[in-house]
């Protein structure tokens, strides 16, 4: 990549850093799409995978007391982390397209019910049966497409719990799904030489902007907070769509 393709994809990554430091989610959403552009899918997948698990790690961090409070946490990220194994096994074969657009129409779906609805909460025959397939299948897009985040906010914004148990939740999933993806990366041998350089230069840029996101999300109304959340997840489902076709 020349100088100013450098530059398109540092602002990627820095806008997708300041999201994620608000919300918990939009870091691969917004830099894995622009970094594919430029040097395809695969490589961009493993690329970011280094960096999203660091500003995981940050966030489950600055949000660990409420970690305790957080219900069936544990075996939610168990789950994912399993998926996540079987997504980036299956990278090098899936077909991307089938699965870009299985999830944005399960995004769409979520979208539809959450803005018609008139107590858009998950009840709870949806919380109870509904956890374990969707854990498993955060951790195969996970680990696929390095892609999760808008079906785990899906998930846990249909709870209704709380700005930073949402965003402990989010991100202590990822953080767990996303070191099972570079373990299963690096067993699989599709670390090269330009990858850990492209990881190295991304994980540099979201170390530096990361912590303005935290600031921005502390200052946030929780209706702000959800009315962001909502449009991140929208903007990822067109942005599914248009990938997909």
């Amino acid at each position: 990549m020349n100088g100013f393709e450098l530059l398109i994809v540092a602002l990627a990554v820095v806008l997708g850093s300041l999201i994620k430091g608000v919300t918990g989610l939009g870091l691969p959403l917004t830099a894995v799409p622009v970094i594919a552009f430029f040097v395809g899918v695969e490589d961009a997948v493993v690329i970011m995978a280094a960096p999203t698990v660091m500003s995981n790690a940050v966030l489950v961090r600055e949000h660990r007391h409420e970690l305790r409070s957080a219900e069936h946490l544990p075996l939610f990220a168990g789950l994912g982390a399993m998926g996540a194994v079987a997504g980036a096994w299956a990278l090098p074969r899936i077909n991307e397209r089938m699965l870009l657009l299985a999830l944005a129409l399960l995004l769409a779906a979520f979208l539809a019910w959450r803005f018609s609805s008139a107590a858009p909460r998950w009840s709870p025959n949806v919380q109870r049966w509904g956890r374990a397939p969707v854990a498993l299948t955060c951790g195969l897009a996970q680990g696929a497409i390095g892609i999760s985040g808008p079906l785990v906010a899906a998930w846990f914004q249909g709870l209704g719990v709380s700005r930073q148990r949402f965003v402990v939740s989010n991100t202590a999933i990822f953080l767990l799904t996303g070191l099972t993806q570079l373990a299963t990366f690096s067993f699989t041998g599709q670390w090269s030489k330009q990858r850990l350089w492209g990881a190295a230069l991304a994980a540099t840029v979201v170390a530096t902007a990361l912590p303005f996101g935290i600031k921005i999300g502390r200052r946030m109304n929780p209706e702000r907070f959800e009315a962001l959340v909502n449009s991140v997840i929208a903007v990822c489902t067109v942005s599914l769509l248009v990938r997909a076709f």
